[in-house]
Parts: C-alpha cells; structure tokens; sequence
C-alpha cells in the first residue's frame, strides 16, 4: 500500500502542478474570447434595462446606479475560476469536498510511467499487478481509483497481527 500511495500522491502532484491547481481563484476570460456575440447580447441587454430604469419616474438614478452595482458584482462573481487542489485523501470519499472538487478520481487516468512504477515494484503483490494489467487491458487506461481501490480491499484482506483492522490513508 506504501508504494502505492507513494505513486498516487507523486502522480497527483505531477498533475496538480502541470495545471496549476493551486485552489486560488483568478479571473477567467476565456468567456468573452470564446462568446462575444453572447457578451455582445449582454451589452444590449443591460444598455435596455438601464435606459428602461432611468427614464422611469418610480426607479431613477439610484435603481440604475444599484442595478449596475450588482451586475458587476455577478459577472466577477461568475468569471472567477477556482481550481482545486487534488489530494490523495480526498480519492473514494463522499462528503462536500465532491461538491468543490468533483470525483477527478474516476475520470482521470494514471499515466503510463505511474503504472509501469506500480507494476515493476517489489512490494506490490501479483494480485494487484494482474488486476491492474486486467483493468488496462479493458479499458485502456487505469484511473486513480482503480488503484486505490485495489489497493484499499488488499489492505483489508491481509491479516493484521494486531487484530485490529487498520487502513492506511
């Protein structure tokens, strides 16, 4: 389990510094490069609104200055892009970090230099080796929680002198 998580955690890593997944939140502009004619529309849409609150006698300049002010406010609210950090201990678990992270678990695949590791390893008992190599050749790739779980259902098979069950995370 040790060089599989060792593995996980250094693939996770890899990947979380090659996007850049830092958890901070940054302003997207992608939008306006990939719909201007949408934002376009917008424009249209909010100089009508604004024409329509200022000339009415019950709304006015206030309205108008207020109803600018939370336009703004929702389209930076709405143009900030978070990118979560991936962690190994967030893999096989449902609470409100799948809200904010998503399950990146099951859509996103070990590469190949990460499953060579986990295959040419000493520690690693055959059974896992065979399933992974199983798995491969079914799908194609092997994603993360693939292995995790592989690797979490060995843990819990082996006997433990101890007699108590014990999960390394």
């Amino acid at each position: 389990m040790d060089v599989i998580k060792s593995v996980l955690n250094s693939e996770i890593d890899r990947i979380n510094h090659q996007e850049g997944r830092d958890g901070k939140p940054r302003i997207n502009a992608e939008f306006f490069v990939n719909h201007p004619w949408l934002c376009l529309a917008m424009l249209v849409g909010y100089i009508a609104v604004g024409i329509v609150m200022y000339v009415s006698p019950y709304m006015g300049i206030g309205w108008f200055i207020g109803f600018t002010a939370f336009l703004v406010f929702m389209s930076a609210m709405l143009l900030l892009e978070i990118k979560p950090v991936y962690r190994y201990e967030d893999i096989g678990v449902l609470d409100l970090r799948v809200c904010y992270n998503g399950e990146w678990y099951f859509s996103r695949e070990l590469s190949s230099d990460a499953v060579q590791q986990i295959l040419s390893s000493d520690s690693v008992s055959a059974r896992i080796k065979n399933r992974i190599q199983s798995i491969v050749s079914h799908k194609g790739f092997v994603d993360f929680y693939d292995v995790y779980d592989l690797a979490r259902l060995e843990q819990q098979q082996l006997p433990d002198p101890t007699g108590t069950a014990q999960l390394a995370h």
